[in-house]
């Protein structure tokens, strides 16, 4: 007969095999890595309705511009025509026949004058009319600046005389200037010279006059240029 204490060591002994014939617990399994979903690109900036309209707008203008300004029919004075009346740009303006058609000397001159002196060759003035279409020229500041440049007094350049008025639809700047002149190519500056320049802004264009010369002749022949000026209107 068994002993109990014997019953008891096998019932432990299996238990113990039991036990080690268990398969060991698993480790738990890390989390599968979610996806990234690439980012969504942002939608494209759409144009605002009053955006759209200045545009639209401003292409309008544009156009009608280019309809309304046609240079090749445009005529330009030569000595063969009315020595009364200049013609330049589109424009047309009573003149002194005294003025003398001349060949423009240098580059953007689209007309020149030859303005006598009274009773002395050497105290001719001249009349220079320049044309340029739209922004063409640079902006009225930077001409005023340069005109500027061309006369000293002293060693420093003169303060211009500045006035504008309304002519028709155009908007028009007068410059005038005094003092020693210095122009493009001269070897010496001529002393005593005066300018009246007139800027008119006219659709898609300016044009420049300038009447240049010893003092006495710019001012002899002051109102003869107003009332150029004055008279300017289309030409068609």
């Amino acid at each position: 007969m068994t002993e109990p204490r014997t019953v008891l060591s096998l019932v432990l002994a299996a238990s113990l095999a039991a036990c080690s014939d268990a398969p060991a617990p698993r480790a738990p399994e890390p989390p599968a890595p979610v996806a990234q979903q690439p980012a969504a690109s942002p939608a494209p900036e759409q144009p605002s309705l009053a955006g759209t309209l200045k545009a639209a707008a401003k292409d309008a203008a544009s156009d009608a511009v280019a309809s309304a300004v046609d240079p090749s029919k445009w005529r330009t004075s030569t000595s063969a025509d009315d020595a009364t009346v200049v013609e330049v740009a589109g424009l047309r303006a009573p003149k002194p026949a005294s003025w003398v058609w001349t060949k423009p000397s240098m580059q953007f001159r689209t007309l020149q004058y030859a303005v006598a002196g009274e009773g002395d060759s050497t105290k001719a003035a001249e009349l220079i009319i320049s044309v340029f279409m739209g922004d063409d020229g640079g902006p009225l500041d930077a001409n005023i600046t340069r005109w500027k440049g061309q006369f000293r007094v002293g060693d420093a350049a003169p303060e211009a005389k500045l006035s504008d008025k309304q002519i028709g639809p155009m908007k028009v700047t007068f410059v005038e200037l005094e003092g020693d002149y210095m122009a493009m190519g001269a070897p010496a500056p001529r002393k005593d010279f005066s300018q009246i320049g007139a800027i008119a802004e006219a659709t898609g264009r300016k044009v420049f006059f300038r009447l240049i010369g010893p003092k006495e002749t710019v001012e002899a022949n002051r109102a003869d240029f107003m009332k150029m000026i004055d008279g300017l209107m289309p030409a068609d």
